[in-house]
């Protein structure tokens, strides 16, 4: 693979590559040069020049933004360019998955949490000064969780058991499908597909070679994200496993877990624990002394958000650009290669040995059965899941919560309340892909069925804070559900977080469709214009239905989800904030209106 040689050159070199650098993995490879030369100029992590003494990257996306990132980096930029000159570079970047401890900082690939800026400047001084400065850790926080779950059957230190169990009894696809079906287990990654179906369709693909693959995107991207991360060091065994599993039913030998190169900690932990697993007979060749054999390693990303999109990381590991395939052919049949590939999430996989150990009967019977609105909206709510909620809250981070579990339970119970006794604001249920909801949801925007069955008659608006947190709910109401929830407190700039989050999507696109690439630029440009005031009262009018109308388009016509919700923070601001948009606009009359 080209990108890991382009890893390790990087790293020898110290930060850059060289020409002879990428002249040398194409020679060792046997790939021509335009490859190489493809996969430095894509992909953010490569660079080609010699890096600064000091590189400090801030997050400037959601709970960052709240907290007050982006005029930070602009403060500690000046500072930095006035005492050192170019010998220290500071920018912002992409959200890094810290979303629990904001303003998050990597300097020098170090990672610093509740980055103030006086502490940026103390470390930069430090480095300057020869010195080695502390620096934070994600197994700070990951420890308190080892054997808490209870998705970690094994209490802190895996077994394996569930491949023992599979290997040395005979192994019977079919239960484990069943097992997974019963306990109603659908994507952790955002799209909520259910698993059984996805492992089903690769045991039955036949491919070309006869060669299946397992992947695992651990590449944890979208801003107000970072449960896996947890996952990842405080029981990596549950993915590991899982994905055995999987490779064990569907007929995989290889397999990879696709991890954001933002997580070193992470990287270095699952290499580990794949080597114990090796040692302890559960992975690699003949396991537990059968003729199974199942080979798994670790894929640090490249960077890019993009990646995150499953086509997209298949399209990097293959060595190419990461741009989104056309779809169909999907992945369960053509894949890595172009082979039967199952692909899944890290909190996906990491349920699997849970689920198996009774046939998936505890999982089933762990939903909320009764809540304030879920009376016909799913027939029934199945299983845990584990929650990234951050922003204005006490008690930020990442939470086991049954499913359908409501928001306000989540905040006061598990999060401590709201920050300084704020109300709520605004709500993003689905980092920034899915917008942003309002405190009181105007019923008219609810689908009919879901209001009738659940709704009293009369009641205008239903309070945010009783939603279940359930994928099959949110479809039957209407609203977007992932992984990573961040809760705006009264006295933020609700417009101000909407177009933050629209910025994301225009910085981060591939730019392979044209509706993404024109849509997000154009979509981000409006809304910069409506929070400088530069929009009349008039020209909002025409202004709105524009807007609602570009979201239409990208959302039809892009290749990939990244252009399909790129529109939504601006799109949900107008629909769900109207006052505050109205507000926004100048009082004034254009020009145009007076003459």
């Amino acid at each position: 693979m080209i990108i890991p040689a382009l890893h390790e050159r990087q790293t020898k070199r110290g930060g850059y590559l060289t020409h002879a650098d990428m002249e040398s993995v194409a020679e060792e490879l046997g790939v021509p040069m335009h490859r190489v030369n493809a996969l430095v100029t894509f992909f953010p992590h490569f660079r080609t020049d010699p890096p600064p003494k000091v590189e400090v990257h801030v997050c400037r996306d959601m709970s960052c933004h709240l907290n007050g990132s982006v005029p930070m980096i602009e403060r500690v930029a000046a500072w930095a360019e006035k005492t050192y000159g170019h010998d220290v570079e500071v920018c912002g970047v992409s959200c890094l998955g810290r979303c629990d401890r904001p303003p998050a900082v990597i300097i020098n690939e170090q990672l610093m949490t509740c980055g103030s800026e006086a502490a940026i400047q103390q470390t930069v001084d430090a480095i300057m000064q020869g010195q080695q400065p502390e620096f934070n850790s994600d197994w700070e926080l990951a420890k308190a969780k080892v054997g808490k779950w209870d998705m970690d059957i094994y209490g802190g230190s895996g077994r394996y058991e569930r491949v023992r169990e599979y290997i040395t009894g005979g192994g019977d696809p079919d239960k484990v499908l069943a097992a997974l079906e019963n306990a109603g287990l659908l994507g952790m990654g955002g799209a909520g597909g259910r698993a059984y179906l996805k492992w089903g369709d690769v045991m039955r693909a036949e491919g070309t070679t006869g060669e299946k693959f397992i992947v695992c995107n651990a590449d944890e991207s979208e801003p107000g994200t970072f449960k896996d991360r947890e996952i990842l060091l405080a029981a990596p065994y549950l993915t590991i496993e899982g994905m055995i599993l999987a490779a064990l039913v569907v007929g995989a030998t290889r397999g990879w877990i696709y991890v954001r190169h933002e997580y070193p900690e992470q990287i270095e932990k699952c290499r580990e624990e794949i080597a114990r697993a090796v040692k302890l007979g559960a992975c690699g060749r003949n396991m537990f002394g059968s003729s199974r054999s199942f080979e798994l390693d670790v894929f640090p990303s490249p960077g890019g958000y993009i990646c995150g999109e499953q086509t997209a990381l298949i399209e990097a590991m293959e060595d190419k650009r990461a741009e989104p395939r056309n779809r169909p052919p999907e992945l369960m049949t053509n894949g890595l290669y172009d082979q039967p590939t199952l692909l899944s999430n890290v909190e996906t996989f990491a349920w699997a040995p849970a689920i198996l150990k009774d046939g998936g009967d505890w999982f089933a019977s762990q939903g909320i059965k009764e809540g304030p609105l879920t009376a016909g909206a799913s027939p029934a709510m199945k299983g845990k899941r584990l929650f990234s909620i951050s922003g204005d809250l006490n008690q930020p981070g990442v939470y086991e919560v049954p499913t359908g579990t409501t928001l306000g339970e989540l905040i006061d119970k598990h999060c401590g309340g709201m920050k300084d006794g704020k109300s709520i604001a605004a709500v993003a249920l689905s980092g920034p892909s899915g917008g942003l909801l309002p405190p009181q949801i105007p019923v008219q925007f609810l689908s009919r069925r879901f209001v009738e069955a659940n709704v009293p008659e009369g009641v205008t608006h239903i309070d945010i804070r009783d939603l279940p947190l359930d994928i099959n709910v949110s479809r039957a109401v209407g609203y977007m559900l992932g992984a990573g929830i961040v809760v705006y407190g009264s006295g933020c700039n609700v417009l101000a977080e909407a177009v933050a989050n629209s910025r994301f999507y225009r910085n981060e696109t591939c730019g392979k469709c044209v509706p993404c690439r024109i849509g997000s630029e154009k979509v981000t440009e409006m809304g910069e214009r409506l929070l400088a005031g530069d929009v009349t009262r008039e020209e909002f009018d025409t202004f709105e239905p524009i807007a609602l109308g570009l979201s239409g388009v990208m959302q039809a016509t892009s290749i990939c989800g990244l252009g399909q919700v790129a529109s939504n923070p601006l799109q949900t601001f107008l629909k769900f904030f109207p006052d505050l948009a109205r507000q926004a606009c100048r009082n004034k009359t254009s020009e145009v209106a007076k003459s």
